[in-house]
């Protein structure tokens, strides 16, 4: 087979290809078996239809499918011989194909972009203070003693802060309750956000004790089809009217939250959460400064087909999601997200190439060992060993791995730029 490969755009490789006619030949034989094992014919046992006849009842089929398999065979032979990475699928054409003779065709195909990145040494590497201040972690405990309040039982009529506990049902036009509506024992908090406004006003001032009916009138874009901007009436048996108590902070409550000894140890700890918390932020900020300035520093195209199967792929997982768009909404998708797509795909190949050039392998063990790591605590034994023959999770565990060597290596020959941030 002779192939001969030129440039015939940005990142786009034109394979002309010639496959020998003895090749092609084999494939004829190949094609006309398949077809005297599967043809059934009048006056012909299954299996033993005569060649003539498979040539004349199927002639062209035959070429078509002989044609099919030399270039299928024949293209991924030549990609690979030729060290070719595609990211779309060939445009096939100028085909010459006759019987007896060789076969030529013309495959164009986009092939991933080959980069070698350069002026990746002393980068800026941004810094600020990772220290916490006192009122943040003032802030966290507060936040620890909303989330431990309690609801205590009160003997006075409701504010608008507090919660009821409530027996409740829709009623029909005859004043019975709709059948699947009742509700017993829930609690009602006032000052919820989602709280229909009907509630709110004639819950109020009510106290243990008090039944009330009233109509509730649902928003147009309500979640229940049929509830959706209807008018209902609504009875409400209160049987309890709830206060919402914060605990006091103090030692006893660092035990019973955290089983720390005491309020000290809780603060300390909160801060030590914290602080790591901030060193990975500024980590993270680090890392995309990093490789902002890379792809800053090392300009090039993409491949159209490149980035375009980037954006339809965040779409499908978008749709995954339940996020479905109209085809405008997904035509300003494109446009829009665009540019990050674009920087996003150039970082990556700017890292993958950087890891290469600097020789920054991944071991069998490193890929092993995150796996496990990634897997404890979440997945059982067996389960942890079936994802780590899976050679796609292998692949990305090893993609990421690579990543991380990269910018490691940013970080090291970065020269460090201050931008100490104060609160």
């Amino acid at each position: 087979m002779r192939v001969d490969v030129r440039d015939s755009g940005v990142w786009q490789k034109t394979l002309t290809i010639e496959v020998p006619a003895e090749e092609l030949d084999a494939d004829f034989e190949a094609v006309i078996e398949d077809y005297r094992r599967k043809a059934s014919l009048p006056g012909f046992r299954k299996g033993k239809v005569p060649r003539n006849v498979l040539e004349q009842q199927f002639g062209h089929s035959l070429e078509h499918e002989v044609l099919e398999r030399a270039v299928k065979r024949s293209y991924e032979s030549a990609v690979r011989d030729q060290k070719l990475e595609p990211i779309s699928f060939p445009e096939i054409g100028k085909i010459t194909f006759d019987r007896g003779k060789p076969l030529s065709y013309e495959a164009k195909v986009e092939v991933k972009p080959e980069v070698t990145p350069k002026n990746y040494e002393g980068l800026e590497l941004p810094s600020r203070d990772t220290e916490v201040p006192d009122d943040a972690i003032d802030r966290a405990l507060n936040d620890l003693r909303e989330r431990a309040a309690q609801w205590v039982d009160v003997d006075r009529p409701a504010t608008d802060s507090d919660a009821l506990l409530v027996d409740y049902a829709r009623m029909n036009a005859k004043g019975k309750p709709v059948r699947r509506s009742e509700q017993k024992d829930a609690q009602i908090e006032l000052a919820a956000s989602g709280l229909l406004p009907e509630f709110k006003q004639h819950l109020v001032g009510r106290k243990a004790g008090d039944h009330v009916t009233f109509d509730v009138t649902y928003p147009e874009e309500f979640g229940n089809e049929e509830l959706r901007g209807r008018t209902v009436p609504f009875a409400v048996q209160v049987k309890a009217v709830r206060e919402r108590r914060l605990r006091d902070l103090d030692d006893q409550l660092a035990v019973d939250l955290a089983g720390m000894r005491d309020l000290a140890e809780l603060r300390a700890r909160i801060r030590l959460n914290m602080e790591g918390e901030s060193r990975l932020a500024l980590q993270r900020e680090q890392d995309e400064s990093l490789a902002e300035q890379l792809v800053e520093r090392n300009p090039f195209d993409l491949p159209e087909s490149m980035v375009a199967e980037y954006l339809e792929d965040l779409l499908q997982r978008l749709n995954r999601e339940g996020r479905e768009m109209t085809g405008e909404e997904a035509d300003r998708f494109r446009n829009e997200y665009r540019p990050h797509a674009e920087k996003r795909l150039k970082r990556d190949l700017l890292l993958d190439a950087l890891a290469r050039v600097e020789r920054l392998e991944v071991t069998e063990e490193e890929i092993d060992q995150a796996i496990r790591a990634a897997a404890q605590g979440e997945l059982n034994e067996a389960e942890t060993e079936r994802l780590l023959r899976h050679e796609g999770q292998r692949d990305r565990v090893r993609a990421h791995i690579s990543e991380r060597k990269a910018l490691g290596l940013l970080r090291e020959r970065a020269k460090a730029k201050s931008l100490i941030v104060t609160s």
